[in-house]
């Protein structure tokens, strides 16, 4: 930022100083005593820190100082963090003599390598202490650019997210101001990005292992330290799993193991992932203690594990008995428990409910990270991995346990499946789900590998739940490994490849129909009178233009949109109203590509979305909303509920729009139908359908074919006009025959003579 901007803004915050005001924004952190620091490695920088300072300040011995920094310099603190310690030991006059002479060395160029090393980051975290500081503060006075520029250049700077937080906690207003800017179409990006910065602090902060050993080491403490410190824990959630359980197996904390045990089931549902892990202890002692805190945390996620270690070969009997007894916990808690349930036939039920997104299983959204527990040296161990896949892993990983239990468990395959055509589907970009070996094959080798019966189950899950990726992967195996007879029907007689057919997404009743016409079936089956219109749906996309609903109350946004839409080549319907554009897009559009409306929308951005995916011919349109200020919270939810949903900035310029659209799409399993797209699936299908009539299929329907082919034959692409001439060909009809007649004598008008002359070469120059 300019000087001349710094300048006033540091003037203005030594006034505050003095006047008590930035004192008054620091109460918290000074009051908070030993608990200020909400990490441990904080608390012991702060330790080294302070004992660096009263060194520096004694100046009797240079070498104690320069010792003293190099135990500093040990603990590798952060830039920020330096620079939190140095504004405490001023704020609090701890050592703030020291700082001042620290800094005054530093700038003579007089401090040692130790020194030197402490003194270089303290200028960097100086530097984004004050970034952060002018963000927030022209963000404050409505000087975004300025703002816009700190904030970018703090996270260019890759600040310390938990000193950055701890910075951003002081002044309760600066969450605020994030909330509110981060639709603006300024500041937008940078905001997203503080918060992104703050999430990770949160997270770092939950999972700082000297923390909750020192809560663990307090559960033994007086009543109110005891509740103290399982608060805390319970703030850790899954975090502290882990560290409680090591614990219980410390033969030096015995003192320890029955405030562990009231503990572990106060930890609640965030705790259950690792502790179920904790079943494959070897320690017997342990493995009674994670039994019986699952039965008393009261959830039916501990089931299949439970189920699974009372019907093992191996299991003692000590074991089974405890099992037996959480099993009775968990129904006097109100978990509901079938007789003679196996455990296979659990983890199938669970495999289930993670595919299918049961809120009690569920990540948490607002963070990009889930954890996936293992257990390895016989401990638990977490591996981040992006939240949308989360699901899809644990689907994924419940199948298997099934699967080991009873590998003739065929439904589990099926939905391993499509669990795995998700989750490739839903990584991000630029992301990885480290929870996958390296060269891991791709999902169409394991759908190709486990054969057509599997991929049309696969597929009848898809259908169901209307998944366009999970489809289009199965579909495209299938085309690979099914037959004629198993393209029609599965082994039940189920016909899922035939459902496909009326799928609400046109690539896979398309895909669809190509797999189902290339299998040449001989008769009649379900759906089979959508056959030919899908395919001929298909041949008509060459040439076809997207189709967009833009609906905003504010005309120059909408135009600005539309605007943005069309630099694509899409064709955009306008409306003020959602009921009125759905009518429009319903009556005047052959198909959607996507609606994009303002989140002040009456009624509410989440609302809207369940009013346009409530609609079978848009359940699986794509939607952007138009982020507008103070309609954040409202749009993020919306958002987090739909994973065709997306946020754009109302001024969102071409690139911007088709990035935020693109990114929808590969979420949602759509295939964007860009002009090389549209050609390829037409040239197939118009292949598919010269084969029907060749073969004189009786699924071939002349009176369709001539109705939808006949316009085909005014495309410019030549190779597709031969081709769907070849088809019309087998349609015998006057109309057929005519249009045939006139297509090749406007070819012919057009075709050059064999004798016109030549246009002259060019002259050399």
């Amino acid at each position: 930022m300019p000087d001349s901007l710094r300048r006033i803004r540091l003037g203005a915050a030594l006034v505050a100083v003095f006047l008590g005001g930035l004192a008054a924004s620091t109460t918290q952190a000074q009051d908070l005593g030993d608990e200020e620091f909400v990490t441990g490695a904080a608390a012991e920088v702060w330790t080294k820190w302070k004992a660096a300072m009263d060194a520096v300040q004694l100046r009797s011995n240079p070498d104690a100082a320069e010792t003293a920094l190099g135990e500093l310099a040990a603990l590798n603190p952060t830039p920020f963090r330096l620079a939190l310690m140095a504004e405490r030991s001023i704020l609090k006059n701890e050592a703030a003599g020291g700082v001042l002479l620290f800094r005054q060395d530093g700038q003579a160029g007089s401090l040692k390598d130790n020194g030197k090393k402490i003194f270089d980051l303290l200028e960097v975290g100086d530097e984004q202490k004050n970034e952060a500081d002018d963000g927030w503060y022209f963000a404050s006075i409505g000087q975004f650019g300025v703002a816009n520029a700190n904030f970018q250049a703090l996270i260019g700077s890759k600040p310390d997210p938990v000193a950055l937080l701890e910075f951003a906690d002081r002044v309760q207003r600066r969450h605020k101001i994030l909330v509110t800017l981060a639709g603006d179409p300024i500041m937008g990006e940078s905001v997203k990005g503080v918060m992104k910065l703050l999430q990770d602090g949160e997270r770092l902060i939950k999972a700082d292992p000297i923390r909750i050993k020192q809560n663990i080491e307090r559960l033994a403490g007086p009543p109110r330290q005891f509740e103290n410190s399982v608060a805390r824990l319970k703030d850790s959630g899954e975090f502290s799993v882990p560290f409680l359980l090591q614990a219980l197996r410390d033969p030096q904390k015995q003192n320890l193991t029955q405030v562990i045990l009231r503990t572990l089931p106060q930890i609640g549902r965030p705790g259950l992932n690792p502790l179920v892990m904790g079943l494959r202890t070897s320690d017997r002692t342990l493995k009674q203690y994670v039994v019986r805190a699952l039965g008393q945390i009261g959830y039916w996620q501990s089931v299949p594990y439970l189920l699974a270690l009372r019907d093992a070969e191996d299991t003692p009997v000590e074991i089974r008995s405890a099992v037996d007894a959480s099993l009775a916990d968990l129904q006097a808690h109100g978990v509901a428990l079938e007789a003679n349930m196996r455990a296979a036939d659990a983890f199938l039920r669970l495999a289930h409910q993670y595919y299918e997104g049961q809120a009690s299983l569920a990540a948490d959204a607002r963070q990009d990270v889930a954890n996936v527990w293992y257990w390895r040296d016989d401990a638990a161990h977490n591996m981040e991995v992006p939240t949308v896949v989360f699901s899809d892993i644990m689907t994924m990983r419940c199948c298997e346990e099934a699967l080991r239990l009873d590998p003739e468990l065929k439904p589990a395959i099926s939905l391993w499946l499509a669990a795995n055509f998700r989750r490739a589907a839903d990584l991000p970009e630029g992301t990885t789900d480290f929870t996958r070996p390296d060269n891991y094959p791709s999902p169409a080798y394991f759908a190709q590998a486990a054969g057509a019966s599997y991929c049309l189950e696969a597929l009848a899950i898809a259908n169901q739940r209307k998944e366009a990726a999970v489809a289009l992967g199965a579909i495209a195996a299938l085309r690979l490994t099914a037959g004629p007879a198993s393209l029609v029907s599965d082994d039940a007689g189920n016909p899922p490849l035939a459902d496909s057919l009326t799928f609400t997404d046109r690539m896979v009743r398309v895909r669809a129909a190509l797999a189902l016409g290339a299998g040449l079936p001989s008769k009649p089956f379900t759906n089979s009178q959508s056959l030919m219109t899908v395919l001929c749906e298909a041949v008509a996309l060459q040439g076809s233009t997207r189709n967009a609903l833009v609906v905003d109350a504010d005309e120059s946004i909408a135009n600005s949109l539309s605007g943005a839409l069309r630099g694509f080549d899409y064709n955009v319907v306008i409306d003020a109203d959602l009921f009125a554009g759905l009518e429009k897009a319903r009556t005047t559009l052959p198909s959607l590509d996507v609606i994009v409306f303002g989140s002040d929308l009456a009624g509410g951005p989440e609302k809207a979305v369940q009013q346009i995916h409530g609609e079978v011919k848009f359940v699986q349109t794509p939607i952007l909303i138009a982020l507008k200020k103070g309609d954040r919270d409202a749009s993020d939810a919306a958002r987090r509920a739909d994973r065709r949903v997306g946020l754009v900035a109302p001024d969102a310029n071409p690139d911007m729009m088709m990035t935020a659209l693109s990114t929808i799409n590969r979420a949602a399993g759509i295939t964007d139908l860009t002009a090389a797209v549209a050609t390829e699936v037409s040239l197939e299908a118009t292949d598919v359908l010269h084969r029907l009539a060749d073969t004189g299929n009786p699924l071939f329907r002349a009176n369709e074919a001539e109705s939808s082919l006949i316009p085909i034959l005014t495309t410019k692409n030549a190779v597709l006009r031969t081709k769907v001439a070849a088809v019309l060909a087998y349609v015998g009809s006057t109309a057929a025959q005519e249009a045939l007649a006139a297509a090749r004598a406007t070819s012919s008008a057009t075709r050059p003579s064999a004798r016109s002359p030549r246009s002259p070469s060019p002259m050399p120059t």
